[in-house]
């Protein structure tokens, strides 16, 4: 394979999507200079020390000495947030792979678009929550930002091939009709709601398609994952919710679709596989080799499509509706929904129990604008709050 002259970062490193793109990259021969993870600090030590990183940085102040302990004196240790993100602004990488997970990413997603590098974004929130700031931090800095959700990537990859795409500002969508946006439907596709009454966590975190850590897993049978990345879709290709059609693909071959004004649909096909997302977005507007299997379209057979239903799983009518809300309402959903399924985790609440813990939260939210990320963080402390009192009531 070719190696690429490039220097990169991985944030989130030892989580799944960072796992992989930490394999996409070093496959390709680019440099990973900087690590950063939450608390396994075993494992980041570990992938420091076979990367040949310059430094990790970790949040928590009192993981530096156990990490220090862990690493070679060649390599640099920061620790707590504040030193995390001094790194991430130090680390002059011309790639950063941001797939820390949560909110908790969205300080870490602001700073990456001040450095003035390309970001392959694998953070949701951050763009649902405050993808207009990001995307005006970005003008100023002169930085990039392509997704890595499997979804998104495929969108702007077909916008790239009707030159609609700009990684440094939403798509132009003045000529597409519609983006649509495919689901593999979870592990309960065709269940009623009633049927989903008896769900139990062991059933919702069987995921038939990606292994995934447990929070995005649960979301992805509850289709609130489609949910979110509806109201990314909308954020990074500029196009409003009644233009975003979400089908049921169970194959998960076609990764997304776009129609354009004049009735030509593009796709992007492929086996699932979240590096090939990391390795365009490393590329781009290029494209890497790829080692891997090619679509083998006699023994595909078919490709099949099919609408949600909206009654068993009204977590996607939720999404939209917290799109026309406005302000901070996408990060009161996102927060809510965080509260909600760590409570069926538990088993405090049912499985459908999770939409009407989100429902109920959303219906009692107070309207804040989305200015900054403190007024994000307000309005996701709020409706932490108004979904914990629902649960436990």
């Amino acid at each position: 394979m070719n190696s690429y002259e490039k220097r990169a970062a991985v944030l989130g490193s030892t989580g799944s999507v960072g796992t992989q793109a930490i394999d996409a990259l070093t496959r390709l021969g680019v440099k990973i200079d900087l690590l950063t993870a939450g608390k396994n600090i075993s494992l980041v030590a570990k992938q420091a020390v076979e990367c040949n990183a310059v430094a990790v940085a970790v949040p928590d102040p009192g993981d530096g000495d156990a990490l220090r302990s862990l690493l070679p004196d060649t390599v640099k240790v920061y620790a707590g947030k504040d030193e995390l993100l001094q790194a991430i602004m130090e680390c002059r990488c011309d790639l950063i792979v941001h797939a820390i997970s949560g909110m908790a990413g969205i300080p870490y997603a602001l700073a990456c678009a001040d450095t003035g590098a390309r970001i392959a974004m694998a953070n949701k929130e951050a763009l649902i929550s405050l993808g207009h700031i990001i995307y005006e931090r970005l003008k100023r800095s002169g930085g990039e930002l392509i997704p890595v959700d499997s979804e998104h990537s495929a969108i702007f990859q077909c916008l790239a091939a009707s030159g609609a795409a700009d990684p440094k500002a939403p798509a132009d969508s003045k000529s597409v009709r519609r983006i649509l946006l495919t689901a593999s439907g979870g592990p309960f596709f065709g269940m009623s709601r009633d049927e989903l009454c008896s769900v139990t966590p062991e059933m919702a975190l069987a995921h038939p398609t990606w292994k995934m850590g447990k929070k995005i897993t649960i979301d992805c049978a509850t289709l609130m994952n489609k949910g979110f990345e509806l109201i990314e879709a909308c954020r990074l290709f500029n196009v409003e919710p009644d233009r975003v059609e979400v089908l049921i693909h169970r194959q998960s071959i076609i990764h997304s679709m776009v129609e354009y004004t004049d009735g030509a649909v593009i796709a992007e096909l492929s086996y699932p596989d979240m590096r090939d997302c990391v390795r365009y977005a490393l590329a781009y507007p290029h494209r890497a080799p790829f080692g891997g299997e090619p679509l083998d379209f006699v023994k595909l057979g078919s490709l099949t499509f099919h609408a949600p239903d909206r009654n068993a799983f009204p977590l996607l009518r939720a999404a939209e509706d917290a799109w026309y809300m406005g302000g901070c309402a996408p990060a009161a959903l996102i927060a809510a929904d965080e509260e909600a399924v760590w409570a069926f985790l538990e088993k405090k609440v049912s499985f459908t129990g999770i939409a009407d813990v989100v429902l109920e939260t959303m219906s009692r939210i107070s309207h804040i604008p989305a200015d900054s990320a403190e007024a994000v963080f307000a309005a996701e402390a709020e409706a932490r709050k108004i979904a914990r009192e629902i649960i436990y009531r």
